[in-house]
Parts: C-alpha cells; sequence; structure tokens
C-alpha cells in the first residue's frame, strides 16, 4: 500500500514539472514578427511627392501683364521752317562756273540758266555779258556758296549802284558731290531783289518775294574753285517760312 501511494507522488511531482508555464519565453520569431508590425505602424510615409504632380497643383504665378508705354515724345508733323500753304511758285535751274572768293572785273560769271514761275508768271534768267562774262555769278560768302542770276544789265549799269530782280539759290561750301533734298543740307533757292554795284564788286540782296528749301538737287562737281549744279523745286511766300533766309520780305 505504502508503495502504491509513493509512486502517485512521483507521478503528479513529474507532470508538475513539465506541464506548461505562463513564463515560459517567447519564441524568437514570433517576437521578430511583433516588431516588424509595430515598426510598420510607426514608420512615417517619408516617399517625395511627384514635382510634376506638386507644379501643376501649384500652376504658374499669375503675372500681371503689362501695357505698353510710348514714351517716345511726340513729333511735329512738319518743321517750323517748312512752308505750310500752297506754293506760289515753282523753279528749275542748272549751273557751271568757278566760285568767286575775291571779286575781279574779268569773265567771272558761269553758265547756266534759271527757269521759275511767280504767281502765275513764268520768267527765265540767263547769262548776261557786258563786256565780260558776269552772270550768272557763284560767290563764297559766310560758309556758303550763292549763285544769282539777274534780269538784266547794261553799260551804264557797270558804272555804279543799280537795283534789280534777282533769283538765286544757296548751297554750303563743303556741300559733297551727290544729290537729295535741299532741306537736309541747308540749301535754299529764292528770288527777289538786289543792289548791284559791278565796278566795286558789291552784291547786296535787298529782299525775297519767294523762297524755299523744298525741292531737289544734284551736285556733280565741287572741288572750292568750282561748282556745277542743278536743283528744282516750289517756291513759297516767304512770310511762311521764318528766319529759314536771312533776307526780310519785299514789301511792294
Amino acid at each position: 500500500m505504502k508503495k502504491i501511494i509513493f509512486l502517485f507522488l512521483l507521478s503528479f511531482v513529474f507532470l508538475i514539472s513539465c506541464g506548461g508555464d505562463d513564463d515560459s519565453p517567447v519564441p524568437q520569431n514570433s517576437q521578430s514578427n511583433s516588431e516588424d508590425e509595430q515598426n510598420d505602424q510607426e514608420t512615417p510615409d517619408t516617399e517625395k511627392p511627384d514635382e510634376n504632380t506638386q507644379e501643376e497643383e501649384q500652376g504658374e504665378p499669375d503675372v500681371e501683364e503689362t501695357p505698353d508705354v510710348d514714351n517716345e515724345p511726340e513729333q511735329p508733323e512738319e518743321d517750323q521752317n517748312t512752308p505750310q500753304a500752297d506754293p506760289i511758285g515753282n523753279f528749275n535751274l542748272n549751273f557751271s562756273g568757278q566760285i568767286i572768293t575775291q571779286f575781279e572785273l574779268k569773265n567771272i560769271g558761269g553758265q547756266g540758266k534759271a527757269n521759275f514761275m511767280y504767281n502765275n508768271t513764268p520768267f527765265t534768267y540767263s547769262e548776261i555779258k557786258v563786256l565780260y562774262s558776269l552772270f550768272p555769278l557763284a560767290m563764297a560768302n559766310s560758309g556758303n556758296i550763292i549763285i544769282m542770276w539777274i534780269d538784266g544789265l547794261s553799260m551804264n549799269d557797270i558804272s555804279g549802284a543799280t537795283e534789280k530782280q534777282v533769283f538765286g539759290i544757296a548751297v554750303p561750301q563743303n556741300a559733297e558731290a551727290g544729290s537729295g533734298n535741299m532741306k537736309d543740307i541747308n540749301s535754299y533757292a529764292f528770288f527777289g531783289k538786289v543792289s548791284v554795284n559791278v565796278s566795286a564788286g558789291q552784291f547786296e540782296i535787298k529782299c525775297v518775294n519767294a523762297v524755299s528749301d523744298r525741292g531737289e538737287y544734284n551736285i556733280t562737281a565741287n572741288d572750292g574753285a568750282n561748282i556745277t549744279l542743278t536743283a528744282n523745286g516750289d517756291l513759297f511766300d516767304p512770310s511762311l517760312v521764318g528766319n529759314l533766309i536771312p533776307y526780310p520780305a519785299c514789301t511792294e
């Protein structure tokens, strides 16, 4: 009987020592899986957004269009020295000859004609010879070459001063060979009155009836001693051109 009781106790002790214990260690794989799940939950999504998508969402900034502004000052329609009214005549001329820098009574004139219309009246001033070839005459004066034709001359006019009608053109002494607009080289044509004293070598333009820088010129030669040119254009009332020329308007 004692032997049976002893075997029963031994079996009970053996069962207790082999039974499941709540404090038994957790298998390694189970712990690793738990840590991975926890890391998946705690690790934030650090993936960078698509730059193209971000640009599309933001869109291009609104740019305010700046209106075009014309900063250039308004230009006058016409130069103040340019005649504004209808012409009162027109002209065409040609000249070839020497440029007088010091007057001497001998073959001083050149060749050429001035044809012009003034208040519906046609005029032609041509070459004049009284003992010598005198007109048309080209003289250097204050930086310009003044070429003049007059309406006539006689022997009696040579001995003293006399007043004549004159047609002329002024071009700069340094004007180069070529063609263009008279205004571009400060050239002008005129019709008026002149005081002539051939014997004394004096020529003074008294006043003008018509004037213009609105025309075309063609200089084929200008060496300072001789000049050859042609010109044509319109004539205007001198009251319309301001300070274009240094001569007053005729009152008669």
